[in-house]
């Protein structure tokens, strides 16, 4: 019987796989091998891993820490950018073309006040029928 020349390079595949396989299993230390096999058998028979209480704690702490460091962050952050007042946009200004400058931001100026295109973009009608929706 011949076989197809695709099925006996996937044979031929798959045993040089087994061949690397087996070897790779002679490196390996006896207590690794103990442990991978306590572990094979305990799922074969449906039982599962369970996390140490350890572990749970470990995992509760890097919790916290996480939440903290992220509230740390946002308390800065929202330090840093102070509510801006309204402004009122001109009509005219509407048309303008977009300007580009480089203006650092500074304390005294809040993140609004330095991009007048955003105030007109909110006097733009785009704005007023988003609103309306």
């Amino acid at each position: 019987m011949n076989t197809h020349p695709t099925e006996q390079a996937s044979a031929a595949f798959d045993a040089a796989l087994r061949t690397h396989h087996q070897a790779s299993l002679q490196q390996l230390s006896p207590r690794t091998q103990a442990q991978l096999a306590q572990r094979r058998h305990a799922a074969l028979r449906g039982q599962t891993h369970r996390v140490k209480p350890a572990h749970r704690l470990r995992f509760a702490a890097a919790g916290i820490a996480a939440a903290a460091a992220l509230a740390l962050g946002l308390q800065f952050h929202s330090s840093e950018v102070t509510p801006a007042s309204p402004a009122v946009v001109s009509p005219t200004f509407a048309n303008a073309p977009p300007q580009q400058h480089a203006v650092p931001r500074s304390a005294s100026k809040p993140m609004l006040e330095e991009d007048p295109d955003f105030y007109a973009w909110l006097n733009s009608p785009d704005v007023q029928q988003l609103a309306m929706e």
